[in-house]
């Protein structure tokens, strides 16, 4: 049997794993290495810790392989077909049967530590059924707690340090690293959601820029009374959800006045504005000027040719 061990880095692991965005802040390594074990052309295993930036989407598809991708850090979305929009955050964990269609895309960025194998140990392939099935008939989301996820993080990194080594008896030894890491998630991850983080809910309101901050909700999700997660929103970020979420608004009219050609009006609706002329008052008090005038002086003075926004 002819077993290999192939590395793929830049362009061709962007493919295998989608395009890791720049501005995710992750070391470059992660952003461009992914390993894939063969024996006669027909692939056993592969895995990555990769990242994806704002707008990131992988569109509905499936493959041959059980999935284990963990979320290390930052936001996004699960959906398999037929099914509810899920939300993902650091800590979670989805598991997914060989042949099931699903989706991811995010609204920030996020890292995940990926994990595929199209063929392992009957002993292995019964323990990731027996995880992926108890929920629903085509995938299942577990929860690791931070220092679980810190824990199963190292060890997922030492796994792809060991199999990218020379090796003897490499099928032996990936095999045997697969089921330590189902057993790990298997012994700590739990099918009960754990609280939303602090910094989980500024994701979530950056995500949402065009609704106003649902604080009864995230207080809610966050497991504390709605004074006590203001309080703790304000120690983190220095100002209340509120002015958190009026200066996310600002950041990104300004991203999209700044890069794009967008008509204001477009520009004000993403950022939750009803009418431009309210937006206009609101950019001039915040920024200092009317957005026709920011954008104006953003491109060194050129005339944009769009709307005038006052």
């Amino acid at each position: 049997m002819n077993f290999t061990l192939q590395r793929f880095s830049g362009s061709r692991a962007g493919r295998l794993y989608c395009r890791a965005d720049k501005r995710l802040r992750i070391h470059a390594a992660e952003r461009r290495d992914a390993f894939m074990w063969k024996t006669d052309d027909r692939v056993l295993a592969s895995t990555a810790i990769i990242g994806h930036g704002r707008g990131w989407e992988m569109q509905f598809h499936r493959h041959g392989s059980f999935e284990c991708s963990v979320v290390l850090e930052g936001s996004g979305y699960f959906q398999s077909e037929g099914g509810p929009a899920v939300s993902i955050e650091a800590g979670h964990v989805v598991l997914i049967p060989p042949n099931v269609i699903h989706r991811y895309w995010t609204g920030s960025s996020i890292r995940f530590g990926v994990l595929q194998a199209e063929r392992a140990e009957p002993e292995t392939m019964k323990l990731f059924l027996a995880m992926a099935a108890k929920d629903r008939a085509d995938y299942r989301l577990l929860y690791l707690s931070p220092g679980e996820l810190d824990e199963y993080e190292r060890l997922f990194r030492s796994w792809i340090r060991a199999v990218s080594q020379p090796l003897k008896q490499r099928e032996q030894v990936v095999h045997a690293w697969l089921r330590l890491l189902l057993l790990t998630l298997a012994q700590s991850a739990d099918s009960r959601a754990k609280p939303l983080s602090i910094a989980s809910c500024a994701d979530y309101i950056r995500d949402h820029l065009g609704e106003p901050v649902p604080i009864g909700e995230l207080a809610k999700r966050a497991g504390v009374s709605e004074s006590s997660f203001r309080r703790l929103f304000h120690e983190t970020y220095g100002v209340s959800p509120k002015m958190y979420l009026q200066n996310c608004r600002l950041a990104e009219a300004q991203w999209q006045l700044r890069v794009s050609d967008k008509p204001i009006r477009s520009i004000a609706e993403s950022v939750g504005f009803l009418s431009i002329h309210a937006f206009s008052a609101w950019f001039q008090k915040t920024a200092g000027m009317a957005p026709a005038e920011w954008r104006k002086r953003q491109r060194g003075g050129m005339d944009d040719g769009g709307e005038s926004g006052t």
